[in-house]
């Protein structure tokens, strides 16, 4: 969890609009009971740009064609979701953090997209995750703007396929 806020933090602080809109999210009055539908999008978006986990395994339930062959149920498939949820044939602005993607409720069901995964295969742990970190990252922009200075990343172009959280530097500055 803590690459994930990392790279939330960092995301936000190459986007300041976002960032401020966040901040003022996190200082309603209603951001103490764990409302924050901005800042779990944002969660969202860093998980889906950055995948905690990179590939999923699923098995098919029932005979599959895929490309011309037949796959007999019980066949593994692996799906990196780091290619799958950054394709730009299927996923618009695929490569650049937009966290108002999340705000329809149908987007967490959208397979394009599956920072949690979907069906059986969803993390059980999602819920509590989104909170614990939408949590963390509101405490951090109450009372600071974070500043991006390691990697620099550019708002308006594609983002690195990989950010190490070791890597990320960011400063803090009182509000």
């Amino acid at each position: 969890m803590p690459g994930l806020l990392l790279r939330t933090l960092l995301l936000l602080g190459a986007h300041p609009a976002e960032q401020r809109a966040a901040a003022a999210e996190a200082r309603e009055p209603d951001a103490a009971k764990g409302a924050l539908p901005r800042l779990r999008a944002c969660v969202r978006e860093a998980l889906r740009l950055y995948p905690a986990v990179p590939d999923l395994i699923r098995i098919t339930r029932a005979e599959t064609e895929w490309r011309g062959v037949r796959h007999p149920a019980g066949t593994c498939v692996l799906l990196p979701a780091l290619f799958h949820q950054r394709d730009p044939e299927r996923v618009p602005a695929a490569h650049v953090f937009v966290p108002g993607r999340w705000a329809s409720p149908e987007a967490a069901r959208d397979i394009r997209m599956a920072p949690f995964g979907h069906a059986e295969g969803r993390c059980p742990g999602e819920q509590l995750g989104l909170l614990v970190t939408a949590a963390l990252c509101a405490e951090v922009l109450r009372g600071h703007r974070v500043h991006a200075v390691r990697p620099v990343l550019d708002p308006l172009g594609p983002l690195p396929a990989a950010l190490e959280p070791q890597g990320i530097r960011l400063r803090l500055t009182r509000r």
